[in-house]
């Protein structure tokens, strides 16, 4: 592969995993490069993770240590050549350690998300899971990924709370309350929050079907995602609802 210098590289890795120059999609990506960049970034110390740490949750069914060396020796080389092919170095490793390099010229879906959790800045969609069309991540590379998916999507939701909770609770607010709360639920579908707002946007403009079709939704994502009832705030919120509809 040809080297190619002075272009714009995108790492994607969020949803699919990709690498894109000037917009066209690199092949033959290793997934190991998207495994190890998300792990470097998430649980390194300071960016930067050992090599025995890397072989440990990369490949722990292996049970031989020499032979997890090698495929990660393997795989570094792999990336290196990679960077090298593409002009850029987002991956560096020496004998002991592999780290992030800070300065690489490239866009990180990854990283520009975690600046945008950390800052004040309005929360847009969920940019969809990490890493997710890997496959066959190995038992304790998969345990972990399962955390940082949650503590993504929580934060995710928090952050959108925290917009919510900004915007008050007048209906002069309501566009901008309906616009986060169909964002809160595409990430956690049985937010009871976000349910009242669309029934309560549904009574204000005399929408008995639409009010009956969200509350019957919620009941039906408790039940089949948590296993639990529909909490007595949101009952009796329906129940006013209705009555005023109707009476």
């Amino acid at each position: 592969m040809p080297v190619v210098k002075n272009k714009s590289i995108h790492i994607g890795m969020l949803g699919t995993c990709a690498i894109l120059v000037d917009g066209q999609l690199i092949s033959g990506v290793p997934s190991s490069f998207y495994k190890i960049a998300a792990f470097l970034l998430l649980s390194g110390r300071q960016e930067s993770v050992s090599r025995q740490r890397l072989r440990s949750i990369l490949w722990s069914e292996d049970g031989d240590a020499e032979r997890a060396a090698a495929n990660l020796r393997r795989s570094i080389a792999r990336i290196r050549e990679l960077q090298a092919s593409l002009g850029f170095s987002l991956i560096q490793s020496n004998f002991n350690t592999v780290y992030l390099n800070k300065t690489a010229n490239v866009s990180w879906d990854l990283w520009d998300y975690l600046r945008t959790l950390s800052s004040g800045n309005p929360m847009g969609e969920y940019p969809g899971e990490l890493l997710a069309d890997l496959k066959n991540t190995g038992p304790d590379f998969e345990d972990w990924l399962a955390e940082q998916r949650a503590m993504l999507r929580s934060r995710h939701i928090d952050r959108l709370a925290e917009e919510l909770t900004r915007n008050g609770t007048s209906p002069s607010n309501r566009s901008g309350q309906l616009a986060l709360a169909q964002k809160i639920l595409t990430v956690d579908p049985c937010n009871e929050e976000a349910y009242r707002l669309l029934m309560l946007d549904a009574a204000d403009h005399n929408n008995l079907a639409r009010l009956e079709q969200i509350y019957q939704k919620c009941e039906a994502e408790m039940k089949r995602e948590l296993g639990v009832s529909i909490s007595s705030e949101t009952r009796k919120l329906y129940a006013n609802l209705v009555s005023a509809l109707t009476g």
